[in-house]
């Protein structure tokens, strides 16, 4: 009888301590929502890549201070992680700053972003490259552009940049270099939120600039 007694007392004690062990396990155990948030900040270092056809050549940080407008290209920093005086390849000049770890922070979501729309890549950004090919003045390569507003005057008076996607022309041309880039532009804002550009603005703009080259091809030349 008191061996009985004894094992359910210690069954008791046991059960007892090991229960907060559980309780902890749990509080911090990562929602799936969180996991899912701090995805894009897992991924591989930044680095230009080729895609389905498609080709990252680089990227680019407009660092706003102020109420003034920045100064291009003086101010402008170039590489996927800008430093202060280093000359980011493919450039002449060195960076005249470094990219602050929030801007970088933003590029890289921005990039995992580029990244899945790239794998399978829209049929009009297809179309419109085929067209570009025939007129030349289109070509598959991306670059990242972020804008980093964090230092900038709330409101600025020169205004905030857009997230969007859009293709930059040449005003004329610079052989070999290509005619233009297709610019994946993200925005971080005075408070901090990282802005990419959405499904929403990339399928208008695709629409527009596809029936614009449609209709260019298809008008007869005199």
């Amino acid at each position: 009888m008191r061996l009985v007694l004894l094992s359910v007392i210690l069954v008791s004690v046991v059960g007892c301590k090991s229960s907060p062990k559980r309780e902890v396990n749990e509080a911090s155990a990562t929602p799936a929502s969180s996991a899912m948030a701090s995805q894009d900040r897992q991924i591989q270092a930044m680095a230009s890549f080729e895609m389905n056809g498609f080709t990252l050549t680089g990227a680019e940080y407009w660092p706003y201070a102020g109420t003034e407008d920045i100064k291009y290209p003086q101010e402008v920093l170039w590489g996927f992680y800008p430093k202060q005086g280093e000359v980011p390849p493919g450039e002449t000049d060195k960076n005249p700053a470094s990219a602050s770890e929030q801007a970088i922070a933003c590029a890289t979501t921005a990039y995992a972003q580029l990244q899945r729309f790239l794998a399978q890549p829209p049929a009009k950004l297809q179309r419109i490259i085929e067209l570009g090919k025939i007129s030349g003045d289109v070509v598959p390569r991306f670059y990242l552009w972020t804008n980093d507003y964090q230092r900038a005057a709330t409101p600025y008076p020169p205004g905030v940049r857009e997230a969007r996607l859009w293709f930059w022309k040449r005003k004329q041309p610079e052989p070999p270099k290509p005619p233009g880039y297709w610019k994946w532009e993200s925005v971080l804002t005075q408070r901090g939120e990282c802005l990419t550009p959405p499904p929403a603005q990339i399928e208008t703009y695709l629409t527009t600039m596809l029936d614009e080259m449609e209709r260019a091809h298809s008008t007869p030349k005199r």
